[in-house]
C-alpha cells in the first residue's frame, strides 16, 4: 500500500557469515609444564566448537592443528596451512582459546593480528583473552595495547622456559648424562636408563672397520665405496631400519658419504667419552643450529664402553695430521704417504714413477725447488726400494734392542734387587748434583755475557748446549726415579717402546699399519742420507740408558 509506503521501516540485513578456522597448538613445554587437560588438543578443540554453538553467524570451515610445535616462531605445517587458505579467501576469521596458543613472539602476534590479518580483512578471535577484532567491547587503541601487554608476556614466558631449559639440559651434560634424541651410530640408548649409552652390537663392527681400513692405508674416499659396494646402510637408514623417527638433513639416500666417515674416525664418543654440547640453537626465537667452538664442547671421560680403544684412535688422529695422496686405481694410500720429508726445507715428499729402457723406477722427491725457486732449496730423492729396506732394518734393529731389553729385565727381576738399588741411589745422587752444576753455570751465564767475558756467539752456543744437557739429565733422573721405585716394589713397569717393538719380532715386511704404530718421520737428506724417527723416542732413550748402567753393574 502505499499510503503505508513511509512506514515500512529497512528491510532486515542478513547477518554477515565468517568462514572460520579453529586455531590448536600444543609445545612440547606446555606438556611437560602444565599437565593439565585446560591445555590439551582435545580440550581446546571442545572449548571453541563451544564458542561455534553460540554463535551462528560464523561457519566452521576446518581445523588447523601443531601438536608438539614451539610458539616461538612461526614454521609450523598447520599454521603454513592455514596461512595459505586464508589468502585464497577460503577463510576470513580465525579462533583460538588464548593469544599463547598463536605463538609467544610478541613482534611476529602483534604483526599478525593488527597488520596483516587487517589488510587481508580476517577476523580474530582470542576466546580467554577477550579479543575480538570484529567486535565494539573496546577501541582500537585499548585492543591494541591489550594484545600487545599480553603477547610480551607470553614471549617472556617462553625465553624463562628456554633459559631454565638450557641450564637443565647443560647440567645433565656436565654430569655426563646423554641427552641426545638419538644415539650416535654404534650405540643405544640404554633401555633401563636413557641417559646412559651401550654398544648396538650390530653397528659397532662397521664402526671398528672403518677404523681399520684407515689405519692400514685406505683413503676416506676407499672406505665410502667400500661400505657402500658392501650394501652396508649409512647411519640415517640404518636408524631409519631400526624403527626410529630420524631424519638428516643429508646423507637422506642409504649411501655412506665422506663427511659421514670423517665424523666417525673423529669422535671421542667411540673411545668411551661423552661429547655433547657440539651444536646449539640461537636462542629461543632464532631456532638455527650452529657449530660450537671445540674448547667450549663438554666432555666427559670414560662414561660408557668404547667401541675403540684409545692407541687405535690416536693412530687415526695422526693420521689426519699427515698430508696423504690415495692411489686412485684402489684409494689406497702409499706405503710411506705422510712419513716422508725433506730434511731441509721440511715439506713433504712426492711419489714419483719413472719408466726407462722397459724399467719402473719409484722414488720420492722434494718438489719445493720446482715449484717455488731454485734457491729455496735443492736435489732430494731417494729409491723407493732402498727407503724400504732402510726403514724395514731399522724396525729389526729395534726390535733386537726390545727383545734385549726384555731378556734383561728377566734377569734383573732374579738378580739381587738391593745391589741395583745402591747403584740407582748413586747414579741418582750423581745425575742430581750434574743437574745443580749446569743450572749455576746457566744463572752465570746472562751475567758473564753482559760483563763481556764471553761473546754473544759463545752465550748462545753455551746456553743451547746447557739446555740440552738440562732436558737429558731430566729424562734420566725421572727414569732413574722410576727405576728406582720400581725395584722398590715388587714389579718392574713395561717399557712402552719395548712393548710396541717386540709385537713385531718376526717382521720381514713392511706394513702400513706397522708404520703408523712405529714411525714417526723420516727424513731425507741431500744425497739420500737417511734419518728415521721412531715414536716412543722418550722411552727408547730410558731403555737404552738402563741397558748401558746394567753392562756397568756387571
Amino acid at each position: 500500500m502505499q499510503k503505508y509506503q513511509d512506514y515500512y521501516g529497512q528491510p532486515n540485513q542478513a547477518l554477515k557469515t565468517w568462514q572460520a578456522a579453529l586455531y590448536i597448538r600444543l609445545s612440547k613445554e606446555d606438556m611437560d609444564k602444565n599437565k593439565t587437560e585446560s591445555a590439551s588438543i582435545a580440550n581446546q578443540r571442545e572449548i571453541l566448537k563451544e564458542y561455534l554453538k553460540l554463535h551462528p553467524d560464523i561457519a566452521h570451515v576446518d581445523t588447523y592443528v601443531d601438536d608438539g610445535y614451539s610458539g616461538t616462531d612461526f614454521d609450523r605445517p598447520g599454521w603454513t596451512r592455514l596461512m595459505q587458505d586464508i589468502r585464497l579467501k577460503r577463510i576470513n576469521c580465525v579462533i583460538v582459546k588464548d593469544l599463547a596458543r598463536l605463538g609467544r613472539n610478541y613482534t611476529i602476534s602483534g604483526d599478525l593480528i593488527d597488520n596483516q590479518f587487517a589488510r587481508l580483512g580476517v577476523r580474530f578471535i582470542a576466546l580467554n583473552n577477550g579479543i575480538d577484532t570484529a567486535g565494539d567491547g573496546m577501541n582500537a587503541a585499548t585492543r591494541c595495547i591489550s594484545i600487545g601487554v599480553t603477547n610480551v608476556i607470553n614471549e617472556s614466558y617462553a625465553a624463562s622456559t628456554s633459559v631454565n631449559i638450557r641450564g637443565t639440559l647443560n647440567n645433565h651434560r656436565r654430569q655426563g648424562k646423554f641427552i641426545g634424541a638419538f644415539a650416535c651410530y654404534g650405540y643405544r640408548k640404554a633401555p633401563e636408563d636413557y641417559h646412559k649409552l651401550m654398544i648396538d652390537e650390530e653397528a659397532a663392527p662397521v664402526v671398528r672397520m672403518i677404523y681399520r681400513e684407515f689405519i692400514d692405508g685406505s683413503s676416506i674416499i676407499g672406505i665410502v665405496k667400500k661400505l657402500n659396494g658392501m650394501g652396508i646402510p649409512n647411519p640415517t637408514l640404518y636408524k631409519r631400519q631400526q624403527g626410529m623417527n630420524f631424519n638428516s638433513r643429508t646423507d637422506n639416500d642409504g649411501l655412506w658419504s665422506d663427511r659421514t666417515v670423517r665424523r666417525i674416525l673423529q669422535n671421542q664418543m667411540y673411545i668411551g667419552n661423552m661429547v655433547q654440547g657440539v651444536n646449539r640453537t640461537v636462542n629461543y626465537k632464532v631456532h638455527e643450529c650452529r657449530a660450537v667452538p671445540k674448547d667450549e664442547w663438554i666432555i666427559v671421560e670414560n662414561t660408557h664402553e668404547p667401541i675403540i680403544d684409545r692407541e687405535t684412535f690416536d693412530k687415526a688422529q695422526s693420521l689426519f695430521s699427515r698430508h696423504i695422496h690415495s692411489r686412485k686405481a684402489d684409494k689406497r694410500a702409499d706405503l710411506f704417504a705422510g712419513f716422508v720429508f725433506c730434511a731441509d726445507c721440511g715439506k713433504a715428499m712426492h711419489k714419483k714413477v719413472n719408466r726407462q729402457n722397459g724399467k719402473t723406477y719409484r722414488y720420492y722427491k722434494c718438489s719445493t725447488k720446482q715449484k717455488k725457486s731454485p734457491k729455496a732449496c735443492t736435489n732430494h730423492t731417494i729409491r723407493i726400494d732402498k727407503l724400504e729396506q732402510a726403514v724395514l732394518t731399522t724396525i729389526q734393529t729395534m726390535v733386537d734392542v726390545a727383545l734385549d731389553y726384555d731378556e734383561l729385565m728377566k734377569q734383573v727381576k732374579q738378580s739381587s734387587r738391593n745391589q741395583e738399588s745402591d747403584y740407582i741411589k748413586r747414579t741418582l745422587e750423581t745425575q742430581k748434583k750434574e743437574r745443580e752444576k749446569c743450572l749455576k753455570a746457566s744463572a752465570d751465564l746472562y751475567p758473564d755475557w753482559k760483563n763481556g767475558e764471553i761473546t754473544q756467539e759463545e752465550y748462545q752456543r753455551i746456553r743451547a748446549n746447557l739446555n740440552e744437557k738440562l732436558e737429558k739429565l731430566d729424562a734420566m733422573i725421572a727414569n732413574l726415579e722410576a727405576t728406582q721405585a720400581q725395584l722398590e716394589g715388587d714389579t718392574i713397569a713395561p717399557n712402552t717402546f719395548a712393548e710396541h717393538f717386540m709385537n713385531h719380532r718376526n717382521i720381514t715386511e713392511l706394513t702400513r699399519p706397522i708404520l703408523v704404530e712405529l714411525i714417526d718421520k723420516i727424513l731425507i737428506h741431500e744425497g739420500g742420507r737417511i734419518t728415521i724417527k721412531v715414536k716412543f723416542a722418550d722411552a727408547f732413550e730410558a731403555l737404552i740408558d738402563y741397558l748401558e748402567q746394567q753392562k756397568e753393574i756387571a
